[in-house]
């Protein structure tokens, strides 16, 4: 079967569509509101710290809960942990928005709504991902991640696009107001989807969640695959991701760009991020996940590195793009391995730990914000890119099953 007719046949299973238009809905309005908020922040503040801080209180909810809401994921109804965090989404937002209209914003309201927004996050992988892989079924896993993926960058276009051209025309307000009525639109969607628990799955006490995370650790750390894949997304999140917080940054100081160009900048790297996903899922042939896996991470470093030396806003935007299509490599498979490589009875978990490693970002991004504050923004970049190179050099000594291409199967 083609790409093309996989790709059609998944988005004829009704609950996989809806699904996937829920993430849809959801990625925007995160993207758009990653963009608005470090706008406000370097505005309001001008310090590079403040603005990294921002996405340090957005990774802090992954590190924290990830792994809990993975257990919880395994044991309860995924659509109702996934609901509740949409209408708590609905009510941050839309509070967010009226104190901007009345003009009584403060940063620390903004802080809190991040935080907030992190929390709702946290539910993504473990619990929407989840739904979306047992929605397609585990011979079109691969193909159902990619497509997934490759929305996801879109809206990392979308959104900053959304995003800087509202906070130039309506400001910050009319930006988080169309946030929510975006989690409005996803939650009544939810609403919608049915889904059965996967095959196989226990239903056990809740009051084992301690339990359930200590098993899903023990079992990544025996299986190098798993294991490999939780270092990578370390490296990715901590050195690699983390440089999108010096966009605004770099964009609005150096190169002085106003709110809307600087979403049209980080849009072109979700640009790039999505024709990126594209290319994967239209090639995808069952072999060499773990190569695009960690390939792309060590070529998204790369690149992080080669754009820190550029002086002006064109060259610097042409290799946003080509980060962003690096990047796919690592987006696209890095659910697609844990949904492979994992029985289905510890997916949730697993990938709860796949979120706990997202929120080492938070590191990352100090990090970043203090690079940022002592030597600006295009060296802060400069030195995070090699800082995550190091680790994951050592890496792809330690990955053996790396190195091996089987012909059909992972």
């Amino acid at each position: 079967m083609t790409a093309t007719l996989r790709l059609s046949a998944l988005l004829k299973i009704t609950a996989f569509r809806r699904i996937w238009l829920v993430g849809l809905c959801t990625s925007v309005a995160r993207w758009l509101d990653m963009l608005v908020v470090g706008v406000f922040a370097f505005e309001t503040t001008g310090s590079p710290f403040l603005v990294a801080l921002l996405a340090v209180l957005r990774f802090a909810p992954l590190a924290i809960f990830g792994p809990i809401v993975g257990t919880y994921a395994d044991r309860l109804r995924p659509r109702l942990l996934l609901g509740a965090g949409l209408w708590v989404a609905v009510i941050t937002s839309g509070t967010v928005a009226v104190l901007f209209f009345l003009d009584v914003v403060a940063y620390w309201h903004v802080a809190l709504a991040t935080f907030i927004s992190g929390l709702i996050w946290a539910t993504d992988l473990p619990v929407r991902r989840r739904m979306l892989g047992d929605a397609a079924g585990d011979s079109n896993i691969a193909t159902a991640m990619s497509l997934d993926s490759a929305s996801n960058n879109a809206t990392r276009m979308i959104g900053p696009l959304l995003g800087g051209g509202i906070y130039y025309w309506l400001g910050a307000g009319g930006a988080f107001a169309l946030s929510a009525a975006l989690f409005v639109i996803a939650a009544l969607i939810l609403m919608r989807v049915a889904v059965s628990r996967a095959v196989g799955v226990p239903t056990e006490p809740l009051t084992r969640v301690l339990k359930g995370f200590q098993e899903a650790a023990v079992y990544a750390y025996r299986d190098r695959n798993i294991l490999c894949v939780l270092l990578v997304t370390i490296v990715f999140n901590v050195w690699g991701f983390s440089f999108l917080a010096m966009v605004p940054v770099i964009g609005g100081g150096e190169f002085g760009l106003n709110a809307g160009w600087v979403g049209v900048l980080v849009g072109v790297e979700g640009a790039g991020a999505f024709c990126g996903a594209l290319l994967v899922a239209f090639n995808i042939r069952g072999r060499g996940f773990r190569q695009l896996f960690f390939f792309g991470t060590i070529s998204h470093l790369t690149l992080v590195f080669v754009a820190s030396w550029l002086g002006d806003a064109v060259p610097f935007a042409v290799l946003l793009f080509l980060i962003g299509v690096a990047a796919a490599g690592f987006t696209t498979m890095q659910s697609t391995l844990v949904f492979t490589l994992a029985p289905p009875e510890m997916r949730g978990r697993l990938l709860g730990l796949v979120v706990l490693c997202i929120g080492a970002g938070l590191v990352g991004n100090i990090n970043t914000g203090l690079m940022g504050e002592l030597f600006g923004g295009s060296t802060a970049i400069r030195i995070i890119a090699i800082e995550g190179l190091i680790p994951m050099i050592a890496i792809g000594f330690y990955w053996r099953e790396l190195w091996i291409r089987a012909p059909r199967q992972l």
